[in-house]
Formats: structure tokens, sequence, C-alpha cells
């Protein structure tokens, strides 16, 4: 959790504080500087078999402890920047960081060490993502201060991420982290002590589709789609505080900044990350009674959010411009929440792991681009467009999730096999 609280966090949830000052000091676009972010997304995607090759022969804390040396590396490297094919490196480095940290490590290990409350682990430990956004981007807009746009304080910004990093990962991951509670002589919380009878987990009977049967389903294409819409969703929050230095906190018109406006340029961004942290608590309530409901009120709240910030940030009214962010997390939640439940809903628990990987990879593919695309979209056709094209991203995200649920859970039950954990290794 504190990895994820600091060097995830400060991956996903608070690059655009740096995006626009970045930007105006080496004189390019700013879809030039985002487009790190998108080798970030993309060598995830590269070094996932890699690394979860290398987490089954060597010891967990040797490739994680890595993992924090090169993005603690990678944020002080940064600080020193002059021209931006250097980002693009760190890019590839952070990549392999948060593959290992945010996603193999995290799901890997508690899976070892929870066998009950697993889901509420996995939760309680993304929405760190949240929670450390939150936290990091008040602390990143004080770094920047009401100057940005015209000073080098992004260097300072990219000094004090790394020293975060290292802080908040070496440390831990060299001294605390362990692979599976048995290493320190215990058993997995929830694991039973069975007298006689064997009843591990890997023996219980699970029902699934068989992943050729499901890679044979349309709706399997149509849940992709929509997990790629919501990881869409996910990355446009990366450029609010772009919107925020560019339109909210200047003088219409102008490049001139509002200086008790652009000295919260992190907060817009801050608002959202407690608003995804909130969501995936709710989401995860809600999508268990009814997955309509999750699907309404996560649209509905996203739909009023980014209309929220585009009406209060063209204004410049705050309190509805920081609601807005703060309702729009519930979407912003999706990806990480109700795509994995769509999917054991729909698979079965059998093959979840094979199914949902797969689904994964074009997810994140899409990722990639986005983080770059997003900031073209805006620097080509506006911010009005940046919006419309959000709320539509949304709605359509509700019709395939609809439409794939409600065929899915008819036609996939009766192609389900039965099998045990221990049957499939």
């Amino acid at each position: 959790m504190i990895c994820i609280f600091t060097s995830s966090a400060i991956t996903f949830s608070c690059p655009g504080l740096a995006y626009r000052p970045v930007s105006m000091q080496l004189g390019i676009q700013v879809s030039d500087v985002s487009l790190y972010m998108s080798f970030v997304y993309l060598f995830e995607v590269i070094f996932s078999p890699i690394v979860g090759a290398l987490l089954e022969k060597f010891d967990v804390r040797i490739i994680c402890t890595l993992a924090g040396v090169f993005v603690t590396a990678a944020y002080l490297c940064m600080s020193q920047f002059t021209v931006i094919w250097q980002w693009y490196i760190a890019g590839v480095f952070i990549g392999f960081s948060q593959i290992t940290l945010l996603w193999l490590m995290t799901a890997g290990v508690l899976g070892r060490w929870f066998k009950k409350k697993l889901g509420f682990a996995l939760g309680l430990s993304y929405a760190m993502t949240g929670a450390g956004g939150a936290v990091l981007n008040i602390v990143g807009q004080t770094i920047l201060g009401p100057n940005l746009l015209v000073e080098e304080t992004w260097r300072n910004l990219y000094m004090v991420f790394g020293v975060i990093c290292l802080f908040g990962t070496i440390p831990w991951t060299a001294l605390c982290l362990r692979n599976a509670p048995e290493d320190v002589g215990l058993k997995a919380y929830g694991a039973p002590i069975a007298e006689g009878e064997d009843i591990a987990e890997e023996h219980a009977v699970l029902k699934g589709m068989e992943p050729k049967v499901a890679y044979t389903r349309w709706y399997f294409y149509v849940l992709i789609i929509a997990g790629c819409l919501m990881n869409i969703c996910g990355i446009y929050p990366q450029h609010y505080t772009n919107f925020y230095q560019g339109v909210v906190a200047v003088i219409p018109g102008t490049q001139t900044a509002i200086p008790e406006l652009m000295a919260i340029s992190g907060t817009l961004e801050a608002f959202s990350m407690v608003g995804m942290m909130i969501g995936k608590i709710c989401t995860g309530i809600l999508e268990s009674k009814s997955v309509q409901l999750a699907l309404i009120v996560g649209v509905v709240t996203g739909v009023l959010g980014i209309c929220g910030i585009w009406f209060g940030g063209y204004n410049k009214i705050l309190p509805i411009l920081f609601g807005g962010g703060l309702i729009y997390g519930f979407i912003y939640a999706f990806v990480t929440t109700l795509l994995p439940y769509l999917t054991r809903q729909i698979f079965g628990d059998l093959h979840y792991d094979k199914i949902y990987s797969v689904i994964l990879i074009p997810v994140n593919l899409v990722g990639a681009f986005a983080a770059s695309g997003l900031a073209l979209v805006n620097q080509m056709f506006g911010w009005d467009f940046f919006f419309i094209l959000d709320i539509v991203v949304m709605i359509l995200i509700y019709i395939f999730c609809t439409l794939c649920y409600n065929a899915g859970k008819r036609d996939a039950a009766e192609k389900f096999v039965s099998g045990t954990l221990a049957s499939e290794k």
C-alpha cells in the first residue's frame, strides 16, 4: 500500500501537474510532454510477461526493489532533463516499475497472503492511488507555486517526487516484503487449518467458461471495447491540471496567470482522486447488488462531474469546478472495479485470470495512446470537444456494458464447465 500511495500515485495521479510548465519551458506542445505517459502504458504491456517470469524465478524482494530503484531514478533524473526524448526514456523505466509494483506484486502477493477478504484487500490497496493522488497533488501545487509557467519550479517537483519514491518503495520492498506468509512461519488470512480432510482452496470446485470458447463469443469483444473506454475515462483526469493551468488560472484570451488561482493548480485533480477512492468503494458495494445500478450511478455522476468541470472552469466558479472533479471520480473507478467484476460474472471463476489478462492487453494499449491522444484532442479541437467526447464515451460505456452483461449472463452459463485450480496448474 505504501508503494502504491507513493510511486503509483505519483505516476498515474499526478503527471498533469508538470505537463504545461514543462511544455512552456521547453517550447513544445503539451501533447509532446504527455507522450511519456504513453511510453509508461506501452511498456507496462511489454514488460508484463517478462516481470511475471522474473517474479516466479527470483525472490520478489529483488525484483520489486529493482522496480523501486528504477522509478526513483526516473523522477530524480526528470528534474535535470533538458530535451523531451529524455522523458520518453524515463517512461520505459517507470513502465517496468509500475507493472511490477502496482499490478503484479500487489495482486500476486496479496493473493498468497489472503484466502478470505482478498477483494477488500485488493480494493483498499488500489484505492491508495486515489488517496496518494489527493495528498500529492496538493503537495505538488505548493511546490510549483503561482509562477509555475515562468519559473522552473517543476524541477523541484520532480526532485521531491523522486525522494518520495525512494523512501516509499526501496526500504519497504527490501526489508518488509515477503512473497508468502509461510516465509515467516504464518498461514494466509482465512486459510483453513484442517485435520484430516484436505479443504485447501485449490481443491474447491469452480465453474467457468473455457478461454478458447470465451474468445469466440461476440460479447467478449464488446466487453473489451467497454474496458478500453473505461480506461480512457480514467486517463481524463491526468489532463485536468492542464485545463486548469491553461484556462481557469489565467486571464481569458491571454496566458497571464492569476496568482491566487495558479497557486492551487493541483486541487482539481486532488478532488478527482478523492472521488476515485470513494468511487471504488461505492462501486464495489453497488455492483454486488445490481450491475445496472452501479452503471447508472457511475455514468450519471461522471456526466454531471465533467459538466461541472466544464461549466465551473470556464466561469471560474471553484465550488462547481472542484465538486465536478469529486463526483467524476466515480466513473474513474470503473476500470479497476467494474471491469474485473463483469469479467468474473460473465465468464465465471475457473479461468478468470487467463481471460482477464487477455482483456487487459488492449485496455492498457488504448491507455498508451489515450495518454497523449487526449492532449492532441484539446490542442486540435479545443476543450469543448474534449469534454463532449468524454460524455459520449461514458454513454457508450453504459450501452456496451449493459449489452455484454445481459447477453453474456444468458449465454455464458450454458457453456460453463467445472474444474479445480489444482487441475488447471
